[in-house]
């Protein structure tokens, strides 16, 4: 108990709300069952058969009378094997597709939701996600009050956030797979597509040199490759040392690739969803605004590591006067700068996260528009198919609203366990060291040995992979829906 203190009895106290409370009071459940978000229904068949006419017990007489004309000896043997599709043919009929038929609205009730794709998984997320928030927010203000937590205990925090980042990834796997699985090859190769072009993309940015794109990736290797050949000299190990760069490069590429491949169906959800809401937004200024700062936004962050644009001028003060001069005084510290990334970051996570009923009601209003489309065109259509056309929207609600939260959540805790790890200070006392050094259940050489492998494992290197991928984030997830934007106004308009 003592060597996790406060944190601990914080994790235990959030793991009992997650499994006791949860079901009653859920921020997942919340978020898309309130009166912000409305839903269509579908008409039904005896609304259907009004509007063109038709009513239930002539529909009936008529499928009667079908059945005494065709009563024939050679059929009669046949009418048995058929019933079940004659019982299915009389539930079907075809309407006009310029029927006037217009779409009741209905608040969102969880019953509702139970049934649909992946909603099961999206509430855990977003329950799970809010637990590790909250845990977050109070060991910074205990950190506040009390800067040794992070010297004197293991951090937890850090242990809840890898754990939201496996589970939002995990949830951008099985949307990815659910599009793989399908019988649209187009699918699988737009996944493919943006799996190799990102592939690409990785290794052109990983080789670059760092005095332009500032990741830390190259110090962090340095002192890991540094920290493990001592290691294996204490432990006369013959050894030339890790793995050279360019293969730590090569996994990242990989991961990268993966990565943006998940955030193809996402980014080009959230193209959809911000065309959208232009439309239905347009008489007010002030959400129009947000609406584009939220889309472009990435754009402005992806720069923030660029040396050159920002960083360099900030932390050299040469936006004073002349680039050249030697007298410029720094306008922020490299902690300031650290600290300025990392708010503009967490407010652009805030402002994403604040849009979402605007972009699930956008999303919901398709089935809407799709009514309004086919009341254009001419033939006539099933009554089965036009109530699909306005139920799938409805029963993808939870795997659009994991499309845009899913990787909203995933950028925001890489960015706080970036923060965390530019909070602790490994080496100059690292976490549990003196309860290795004074335990007597443990030999001196693993004492040795485990204090030595301790001091392998310093924060450089993961500060710089974990730099590294929440400007990947924002990149790959950018790239994403600006393709989306292209695709829906040139290419699906054309």
């Amino acid at each position: 108990m003592a060597l996790f203190g406060v944190q601990f009895v914080l994790s235990v106290a959030m793991a009992t709300i997650l499994q006791k409370i949860s079901p009653f009071i859920s921020l997942g459940k919340w978020i898309l069952c309130n009166e912000h978000l409305v839903r269509y229904l579908h008409p039904s068949d005896d609304e259907l058969k009004l509007l063109i006419g038709k009513n239930t017990a002539v529909s009936t007489n008529k499928s009667k009378a079908r059945k005494g004309a065709a009563s024939d000896s050679r059929k009669r043997q046949s009418n048995a094997a058929a019933s079940r599709e004659n019982d299915h043919d009389v539930n079907t009929f075809t309407v006009p597709c310029n029927i006037d038929v217009h779409l009741d609205k209905s608040v969102i009730e969880e019953i509702d939701l139970l049934p649909q794709f992946l909603y099961h998984d999206y509430k855990w997320l977003i329950d799970f996600s809010f637990c590790a928030a909250v845990i977050n927010v109070f060991v910074e203000i205990f950190a506040f009050f009390l800067p040794e937590i992070y010297t004197q205990e293991l951090n937890l925090g850090l242990v809840w956030n890898f754990l939201v980042i496996f589970f939002a990834i995990k949830v951008l796997f099985t949307l990815v797979s659910a599009y793989w699985r399908g019988d649209d090859t187009g699918e699988r190769s737009i996944c493919l597509v943006f799996g190799m072009f990102f592939f690409v993309v990785a290794m052109a940015v990983l080789v670059i040199d760092e005095s332009l794109l500032d990741f830390g990736l190259d110090k962090g290797y340095e002192s890991f490759s540094e920290k493990v050949s001592e290691f294996m000299k204490k432990q006369g190990i013959s050894s030339s040392g890790p793995a050279p760069k360019w293969v730590f490069k090569l996994f990242l590429a990989v991961a990268s690739a993966l990565l943006g491949a998940f955030l193809s169906f996402p980014g080009m959800r959230l193209a959809n969803m911000y065309l959208d809401s232009l439309y239905y937004c347009r008489e007010s200024r002030i959400m129009l605004i947000l609406l584009h700062f939220n889309f472009l936004a990435p754009f402005f962050l992806v720069f923030l590591w660029v040396t050159p644009i920002v960083q360099g001028p900030l932390m050299t003060g040469s936006w004073h006067g002349d680039f050249s001069s030697k007298d410029a005084q720094p306008i922020l510290t490299e902690k300031g700068y650290h600290n300025l990334r990392f708010i503009l970051l967490l407010l652009f996570c805030g402002l994403r996260l604040s849009l979402v009923w605007r972009h699930l009601q956008s999303y919901l209003d398709m089935a809407h528009d799709r009514i309004e489309k086919m009341k254009k065109e001419t033939g006539r259509i099933s009554n089965v198919d036009l109530q699909r056309k306005v139920a799938r929207v409805f029963y993808y609600l939870s795997a659009a609203a994991l499309q845009y939260l899913a990787p909203t959540i995933l950028l925001l805790f890489s960015v706080l366990i970036l923060r965390t790890l530019g909070c602790e200070d490994w080496n100059s006392n690292p976490v549990g060291a003196s309860r290795i050094q004074y335990s007597a259940l443990i030999s001196n050489s693993t004492r040795e040995a485990a204090l030595s492998l301790r001091g392998v494992l310093t924060p450089v290197l993961f500060q710089g992979v974990m730099s590294y991928m929440v400007w990947w984030l924002c990149t790959a997830w950018l790239i994403t829906s600006v393709f989306g934007v292209v695709y829906l106004k040139i290419f699906a308009t054309s």
